[in-house]
């Protein structure tokens, strides 16, 4: 009888002992890093462009309160710049190393490294996306006046004309051609002297997407028709990834060829290098902010819900961190993987992974899109 009861203690004890080991286990696998708050610059509006880090690490961006920002690699103001219109734009560093920004003063605003103003030009119109460069110097960029208004290094300029405004973000494909979406519902595929290649037809406007080219050399972008588009500008054969919400986010391709977008459905979306959903995460707003790689393998992206997050490819939420407003801004990445986001709570954070090193393929494989014949 005694022997019955210490075999039955035993059991018991074991029992314990085994769901004790199997959930801490669970505990640490699901432990989320915690984001390390490294500096917060407090700006005098809302910010809608995202911040960009220039060559020699200065962090620039633009906000609706007609102010250009130059901060440090760790949040210390440089200079600061008044337009005379909201600065929704992102910026541009250019071949030269001057900074180029748009406004909707209608202004192109030319600085040097550290916020000097070098010059300003009018093209016309009010300008929403980031000013994109070929590489003999020739500018290029959507404006409100319906057109993707080319300017040369010598000050000529020549456009191509859409039937409605052009807010999409502009991808220049082997220095010889662009792709960019309007709000006349196309995506247009263009040759560096504005000539027309191809176009792939949407349902519904595309605005602020900008173009990736994946690694199979196809193009994918975000349309308010609640689809992300992935074609072949040779064939124009198209595929769709259908959501639930517009896609205002520029979706990207982690080196281990997972496509990453968020929509206004409140995930973030996973895809597989042909483009079929392996994850949905949901979050507490719309997914208007777009993707930024930390690693082969991770990537940040903020939220409405005032959160960012750090995502793994497997779509474990690694980390977020609430900045007290909605996020709109895509957030970017310095060198040694700080993150660097803005909030419409009117702050810049520079936040730090603590505990955990991510690693960047300087050169990840990449298959070069095909030359057109």
């Amino acid at each position: 009888m005694r022997s019955n009861k210490l075999n039955i203690h035993a059991r018991f004890f074991a029992l314990l002992l085994i769901t004790f080991v199997l959930f801490s286990h669970s505990a640490i696998a699901q432990k989320k890093e915690k984001l390390k708050v490294l500096n917060v610059f407090k700006t005098n509006g809302k910010i809608y462009g995202e911040p960009i880090v220039t060559k020699d690490t200065t962090v620039v961006f633009g906000c609706h309160r007609r102010s250009v920002y130059f901060l440090d690699k760790i949040g210390n103001v440089i200079n600061t710049f008044r337009t005379n219109g909201w600065v929704h734009a992102t910026a541009s560093e250019l071949i030269d190393g001057s900074i180029a920004i748009g406004c909707y003063d209608k202004n192109v605003y030319f600085f040097d490294k550290i916020g000097n103003v070098i010059k300003k030009i009018k093209p016309g119109g009010r300008i929403f996306s980031k000013i994109e460069q070929f590489t003999d110097g020739t500018l290029v960029f959507g404006t409100n006046r319906k057109k993707v208004q080319y300017i040369r290094p010598d000050g000529s300029s020549y456009s191509f004309n859409t039937k409605k405004m052009v807010h999409g973000g502009i991808t220049i494909i082997n220095d010889d051609r662009l792709v960019v979406g309007a709000s006349d519902k196309q995506i247009y595929v263009l040759d560096k002297e504005g000539n027309l290649t191809t176009k792939i037809a949407t349902k519904k406007m595309v605005v602020h997407s900008k173009p990736a080219i994946l690694q199979n050399g196809k193009i994918a972008v975000g349309s308010y028709d609640r689809s992300l588009y992935i074609f072949d500008e040779r064939t124009n054969e198209t595929h769709r990834i259908k959501t639930k919400g517009k896609i205002h986010t520029s979706p990207i391709q982690l080196a281990d060829g997972t496509i990453v977008f968020g929509s206004m459905d409140r995930h973030i979306y996973l895809a597989d290098r042909d483009g079929h959903v392996i994850k949905k995460i949901k979050t507490g707003g719309w997914v208007v902010s777009s993707p930024r790689a930390l690693s082969d393998t991770t990537f940040c992206i903020g939220s409405y819900d005032h959160n960012l997050y750090v995502i793994s490819s497997t779509g474990r939420i690694i980390s977020k961190f609430d900045t007290g407003g909605k996020i709109f801004a895509s957030p970017a990445v310095l060198p040694d993987n700080t993150i660097v986001v803005a909030s419409n709570s009117k702050k810049v954070y520079y936040l730090k992974l603590e505990d955990q090193e991510l690693h960047l393929t300087e050169h990840p494989t990449r298959q070069k899109p095909k030359e057109r014949l």
